[in-house]
């Protein structure tokens, strides 16, 4: 089989337990990742995110609403690229932007401006607009550096890693996490507070365990994490059953 990060496995469906430098800690069990896991999540996120959507009732619930949407599409995009890799045509190289253009321009911005068009509370609007601005210099700066760095990626072990160079590597770590996770939490709505939680939770594990590769893994369990969008509108009927 090979699924597993291009490793060969003799028992159909399993992973051998092959690890690079950067293991993980003792006792951890590493999560396999393939172009199954990609294809599947990117599909059931992008059916989720279609509820969402006709669950809106007005037009600043639709950037929260597409949220599981969009991360379903970047789920196909890097399944996509594992069946691209580990060859480097041009192909691959133009999927790994395009999944990079997601994860580190999109979201660091379009997360506190889906959070700050929902808040009801003018207090915490004033502060999630602090999250908005960090999310926006953070976005314009990864923008530019991927328009002027070499851009690839590579299987290593069981996942994908992103090959992104870059300066000030711990500034645009807090930056980012600033405006993707502290954001939801300043929100006055429980949804949205949860969500920041879950994200947060998933980060901080992602980059203890899985640092090597923390752009496709976080990015993974942040997709999941965005199912939780649906609780924001459960309850709700579409605007099919409403007509």
């Amino acid at each position: 089989m090979l699924g597993c990060g291009g490793v060969r496995s003799r028992v159909p469906g399993v992973c051998p337990t092959v690890y690079p430098v950067g293991t993980p800690p003792s006792g951890v069990r590493v999560i396999c990742f393939s172009a199954t896991a990609s294809f599947t999540s990117g599909i059931a996120l992008i059916a989720i995110g279609a509820v969402t959507m006709l669950r809106t009732r007005e037009p600043q619930e639709v950037p929260l609403a597409a949220i599981p949407g969009i991360f379903g599409v970047q789920q196909l995009v890097e399944g996509c690229l594992w069946l691209g890799l580990p060859g480097q045509p041009p192909t691959s190289d133009r999927l790994a932007m395009t999944y990079l253009l997601f994860s580190h321009v999109l979201w660091p911005f379009f997360v506190p401006l889906a959070i700050w068009l929902i808040e009801p509370s003018a207090r915490h609007r004033r502060r999630i607009a602090w999250g908005m601005a960090a999310g926006a210099a953070t976005s314009m700066f990864f923008l530019v550096i991927l328009l002027s760095e070499p851009v690839s990626a590579t299987i290593e072990g069981l996942h994908i890693r992103y090959h992104l160079p870059h300066p000030h590597e711990n500034i645009a770590f807090a930056f980012y996490a600033a405006a993707t996770c502290l954001s939801p939490l300043l929100s006055s709505l429980k949804t949205a507070r949860m969500l920041g939680v879950l994200i947060a939770a998933s980060m901080v594990a992602s980059y203890l365990i899985y640092a090597m590769w923390f752009a496709s893994v976080w990015c993974f369990f942040a997709a999941l994490v965005s199912s939780v969008v649906f609780l924001h509108f459960s309850g709700r009927r579409t605007r099919r059953q409403v007509a």
